[in-house]
């Protein structure tokens, strides 16, 4: 009964101390105007972005990004084949990471290629 007591001391005070507080009064300058809107705008998309990843495993890095270019150019090929130009596809980087087994002591395995695509659509 005691901390239920506190509890309820304590919500009133801390109500009278908000409510003592001070709120600033807005003191209008002479031959001001004050100005405020919200707005609102809508359109139709007309620019579509898709991001893709391609990555290839091999024995080899040099495999590996052998085979990541032949799947950059079997991309190619699709937006060719559908009516794309090809530079609108921004190839990234490609980045070769080694791939490792753990037990019984650390040796390589083989290695990742990955590189990102970005495909941009306009008036789609």
């Amino acid at each position: 009964m005691r901390s239920a007591s506190a509890v309820v001391a304590v919500f009133l005070i801390s109500v009278a101390i908000t409510l003592a507080q001070e709120h600033p009064s807005v003191s209008a300058l002479p031959n001001t105007v004050y100005v405020g809107a919200d707005g609102k705008f809508e359109a139709v998309p007309d620019t579509a972005q898709i991001q893709m990843n391609i990555a290839a495993q091999d024995d080899s890095s040099q495999a590996a990004y052998q085979r990541a270019s032949k799947d950059v150019e079997q991309m190619r090929q699709v937006l060719r084949a559908n009516g794309l130009d090809p530079k609108s596809a921004t190839v990234g980087f490609f980045s070769v990471q080694p791939l490792y087994e753990w037990k019984p002591k650390q040796r390589v395995i083989g290695y990742r290629v990955t590189t990102d695509i970005t495909l941009k659509l306009k008036d789609f």
